[in-house]
């Protein structure tokens, strides 16, 4: 029970930095558009630590599914 648990939390991290991404991306393309180099600095900085960080949610996501399946079968 404890390991679908952490998936769902997990889970539930993974999905909000991955919305949070796609907004972060989007603010990129506005800014690229606006041709404002201090924005575009900022979001693409943004922009990779979000990625970075929805990569890792993802791995944590499946170790803790893959675990949560070898616990309970």
């Amino acid at each position: 029970m404890l390991w679908q648990q952490i998936w769902f939390v997990v889970n539930m991290l993974f999905v909000t930095l991955v919305i949070v991404f796609l907004f972060v991306n989007r603010a990129l393309t506005m800014a690229r558009l606006e041709k404002d180099e201090a924005r575009v600095r900022r979001a693409s900085r943004k922009r990779l630590i979000i990625g970075i960080l929805s990569i890792i949610a993802f791995i944590g996501m499946v170790f803790s599914f893959l675990m949560n399946m070898r616990v309970n079968g």
